[in-house]
C-alpha cells in the first residue's frame, strides 16, 4: 500500500523549477509517482512508506534548491479510493 501526499514548495519560478524538484524527488528509491504544479507551488508524491519517507521527499526537494513545507503535507486518497468513495457517496453508502 501507497502513501500519497500533497505539500507546498516554496522557491519554484518558472517549468524549469517544477521539472528540477520532480526529477529529484523521483530518484528516490520508492517513489512511485511525482506531480510538481508550478502554478499551486505545489507537490504531489505517492510513495511506498517500506521504502522511503516524506522527510526524505522533503529533503530531496531542499537539495534540488527549493524548500518543501513539511507542516502543511496533507495526506491524499489515492484516486481508486477517491473515485470509490464518490460512487458510495453517490449512492447514499459514503462516511457517516
Amino acid at each position: 500500500m501507497s502513501d500519497h501526499v500533497r505539500f507546498p514548495i516554496e522557491g519554484m519560478t518558472c517549468t524549469s523549477c517544477a521539472s528540477r524538484i520532480t526529477r529529484a524527488v523521483r530518484k528516490l528509491d520508492g517513489v512511485e509517482s511525482v506531480k510538481v504544479d508550478l502554478g499551486s507551488d505545489s507537490g504531489d508524491v505517492a510513495f511506498d512508506p517500506a521504502r522511503t519517507s516524506f522527510v526524505a521527499i522533503a529533503a530531496a526537494v531542499r537539495q534540488a534548491g527549493y524548500e518543501a513545507q513539511i507542516e502543511r503535507v496533507e495526506p491524499l486518497a489515492p484516486s481508486a479510493h477517491r473515485s470509490l468513495l464518490g460512487r458510495l457517496g453517490r449512492l447514499g453508502l459514503g462516511r457517516r
